[in-house]
């Protein structure tokens, strides 16, 4: 009797000593491409890497984010998942190239695809009339994501809500691992229901793409428009991304403005900038 109580006992400790090492494992994000569209010699465009134990996940994949992605010194064959937020170029144009890849190197496991309603018709487009060379190379599942739907990744619990981002349907997302909580905007103007998604949030990352000035309504963020929705959501720590030329010109004078109005640590993104969650 004493022995068995003995195992058990150890058997508790062990399971206990597992949980306590895996919830001390943190979350690693990668800013892989933190510009636009304009021309920048040091920033590709959008895509950030979230790497949660033995798998990785994809928020977008923008032109230059594979080169970025090698760059990283990523397994390629780790990423289990990409949600692309929507379909303008610079958010979905290297997906392509990633697949090339893994089908040459004999990726053998399935990989799923999230985004919007138009993801079936864009998918069809790249494979059944662009490139059907590529068509069924890789086991790839595709799913359109509802709004405020919640998907499992692993332990993760990823979710989403619709931005305003002119005409296009476009989604930020909010990823919750073991007591973490990362939201990235995705391109977007000052939106509620971004702003609820993101409460709570340890990171948030957010579009900064104009400067303040007229600029067309309902399409991006400006500094001052962010400074309030860091205010109100009153994340650990910010990182800009999706930034514009004229906008990482005037670095210091938006993060200036950005600070004013909250306690939280306020970065500009760089592209292969990483930290922890």
């Amino acid at each position: 009797m004493l022995s068995n109580q003995r195992s058990l006992d150890t058997e508790w400790k062990d399971s206990f000593t597992v949980l306590l090492l895996s919830s001390l494992i943190d979350m690693k994000v990668t800013m892989l491409g933190t510009g636009t569209t304009y021309p920048d010699p040091d920033r590709v465009q959008s895509g950030i890497l979230i790497e949660l134990d033995d798998e990785s996940v994809l928020f977008d994949i923008g032109a230059g984010v594979y080169h970025r992605l090698t760059q990283a010194g990523l397994n390629l064959k780790s990423i289990s998942s990409i949600f692309i937020t929507h379909f303008h170029i610079d958010h979905c144009s290297d997906f392509l190239m990633l697949c090339q890849n893994l089908w040459l190197d004999n990726h053998d496991k399935p990989m799923n695809i999230y985004g919007p309603q138009a993801i079936e018709q864009w998918y069809r487009g790249l494979f059944d009339i662009a490139f059907p060379y590529a068509q069924d190379r890789l086991l790839i599942n595709v799913r359109a994501l509802k709004e405020t739907e919640a998907v499992h990744v692993g332990e993760a619990i990823i979710s989403n809500t619709p931005t305003i981002h002119g005409t296009m349907e476009t989604r930020a997302l909010r990823i919750d691992w073991r007591g973490r909580v990362l939201v990235y905007s995705s391109d977007t103007a000052p939106c509620r229901d971004v702003i609820d998604l993101a409460k709570s949030a340890d990171v948030l990352i957010h579009e900064c793409n104009w400067l303040d000035g007229p600029n067309p309504e309902g399409v991006h963020t400006t500094p001052s428009q962010l400074a309030e929705i860091v205010e109100e959501i009153a994340p650990k720590k910010l990182v800009l991304t999706h930034v514009s030329p004229d906008v990482v010109s005037n670095k210091k004078k938006v993060l200036d403005i950005i600070r004013r109005r909250t306690d939280a640590e306020v970065v500009m993104g760089e592209d292969l900038m990483s930290f922890e969650i």
